[in-house]
C-alpha cells in the first residue's frame, strides 16, 4: 500500500480526497486552457502531456476506496 492509499483510507481521509481531487480538477481545468487557447507545437505537447498525467492521477486517486 502507497502513503497515498494510507493517507486517502485514514479517518480524515474522505476530506483528503476531495481536496486532492479540487486541486487536480482545478490544475487540469488551467491546462485545458491553455491548450484551448493555443500555443507553441512544443509547448502544446507538453500541456498534453500535463493533461493526460492530471487525468490518470484522477483515475487513480477516484478509485481508492475510503475505509472507515
Amino acid at each position: 500500500m502507497t502513503n497515498l492509499e494510507k493517507l486517502l483510507q485514514s479517518e480524515s481521509g474522505q476530506e483528503h480526497k476531495e481536496a486532492v481531487l479540487l486541486k487536480f480538477k482545478q490544475a487540469q481545468s488551467t491546462v485545458k486552457r491553455q491548450l484551448d487557447l493555443g500555443c507553441s507545437p512544443r509547448e502544446y505537447q507538453s500541456l498534453l502531456e500535463q493533461h493526460k498525467a492530471y487525468q490518470a492521477a484522477l483515475a487513480v486517486i477516484e478509485t481508492i476506496k475510503y475505509n472507515k
